[in-house]
Order: C-alpha cells, then sequence, then structure tokens
C-alpha cells in the first residue's frame, strides 16, 4: 500500500486544485494536501508523503503578480510550513534542473543562486517559510558553485 501511494505521488504532473485555465484553487489544493497528509500518517508514511508533496509543489506555476511559486502554493505551504515538505520542495527544484553540460568552476550554480536568493527577498515578508525555503535552495547552491571551483583549479593544477 505504501509503494503504490509513493508512487501515485510520484506520477501526479498538475497540481490538485488546477482549473482548466491554469489556475490553481488554493482552498481545493489545501483540502487534498491535508487529506493526503492524513492518509499517510494513518499509514506511517507521513515524512516520505511530505516530502512527495514538496517535489510536486516544486512544479508550481509562477502567479499572476509575477513569484513563483504562485500564491496558492505559497499559501499552502504555509499554512503546513513541514521541514519535510520543505526538503521535498528542494529535491524537486533541484532535480528540475535536468541534465546539465558543466562548464569550468561554478558559475552556473551561482546564477542559480543569485534566481532563488531574489525569489527569496519578494516573499520573505509575506511568505517566510517560503521564503526561507527558498533560501535554503539558493545557499545550496552557492556551496555547489564552491566546491565546483574548488575541483575546477583542483583540474587545472593536475593538468599543468
Amino acid at each position: 500500500m505504501g509503494s503504490a501511494a509513493y508512487r501515485l505521488l510520484n506520477q501526479i504532473k498538475k497540481i490538485p486544485g488546477t482549473d482548466e485555465n491554469g489556475r490553481i484553487d488554493a482552498a481545493a489544493l489545501a483540502a487534498w494536501l491535508a487529506e493526503v497528509r492524513r492518509l499517510c500518517r494513518d499509514y506511517a508514511r507521513a515524512e516520505v508523503g511530505d516530502h512527495c508533496l514538496g517535489k510536486l509543489l516544486s512544479k508550481a506555476p509562477g502567479g499572476e503578480n509575477g513569484i513563483w511559486p504562485c500564491e496558492a502554493v505559497c499559501e499552502a505551504m504555509e499554512g503546513i510550513a513541514s521541514p519535510e515538505i520543505s526538503t521535498g520542495f528542494e529535491i524537486g527544484v533541484r532535480n528540475s534542473r535536468g541534465v546539465h553540460w558543466r562548464g569550468e568552476g561554478g558559475e552556473q550554480e551561482r546564477e542559480l543562486a543569485a534566481k532563488y536568493r531574489a525569489l527569496a527577498e519578494r516573499l520573505h515578508f509575506d511568505y517566510p517559510y517560503v521564503g526561507g525555503t527558498l533560501e535554503s535552495i539558493a545557499a545550496s547552491y552557492e556551496r555547489e558553485a564552491a566546491w565546483e571551483d574548488s575541483r575546477a583549479k583542483i583540474s587545472k593544477r593536475l593538468s599543468d
């Protein structure tokens, strides 16, 4: 049962509560999340369930006011404020990058860090939990940039 639920949650491509115009009904999303979280708790799968929900929420569209994720997803995440949903969201964001070609050093990661930090700054006041999650993503990209810089320096030294 747990494996089936995990597969189902990982296969959902559209945020529940999304209408035909692509807008998400915040109340419908919140109700769906509450029910899924209740079922996951009942079957002792709360942690992995929240990870899956976070990954799903990371697929959210941008909002009409230009913020990402959209307001309905921000409200839902803020209402729950689960560390495990935040972790799943971060995993989803990082996985959405897909396959990428390495340049030399961590410039790509610094650009991503700047992008997520700017998003976090726009959200911190109204959605502090979501802003903190985006800030955490930015910090992880900064750490990866430093690692890539070190790796490039080592490769250059070894090839000289």
